[in-house]
């Protein structure tokens, strides 16, 4: 006999799915907002980040600092993963496919996360690369 509610056990996979996602995809994220090496799992990793370069200038922000690369990886995860569970969906789009709709909105959670966490370590550790460029030469 199976206890759990079909919508909630949609809500479940749609909710690991999204962890999933989120941790796979962090790591470029990681590149892509700080230009600093960082890439897909499958190459490399942080193998190419400038954390591991000794004569780097400036260094990740996420790489260098342990609590701020942590907590933003675990502060945009959960909150993608939380959106995805708890976020109700509009009735004009319910003929779109619920799937669809949670993880997107997960998705965009985790980006918006990311990037709000990104930008306060890149200037709050002068970061000058990536999103760190654009926000310290903005506050100039």
């Amino acid at each position: 006999m199976n206890t759990i509610k079909p919508s909630l056990k949609y809500k479940l996979i749609a909710a690991s799915l999204m962890g999933f996602i989120a941790l796979i995809a962090i790591t470029p994220l990681c590149g892509f907002l700080f230009q600093c090496g960082c890439d897909w799992p499958w190459l490399g990793l942080d193998a190419g980040c400038n954390y591991h370069d000794l004569h780097a200038k400036h260094k990740c922000p996420w790489c260098a600092s342990l609590a701020t690369g942590v907590l933003s990886a675990v502060a945009a995860t959960l909150l993608s993963v939380l959106t995805v569970m708890i976020a109700p969906v509009p009735r004009f789009l319910r003929f779109v496919n619920e799937w669809v709709l949670r993880i997107s909105f997960g998705s965009a959670i985790f980006a918006v996360t990311a990037l709000v966490m990104a930008a306060i370590a890149a200037v709050r550790q002068d970061y000058p690369l990536g999103v760190g460029r654009l926000l310290i030469s903005a506050t100039i």
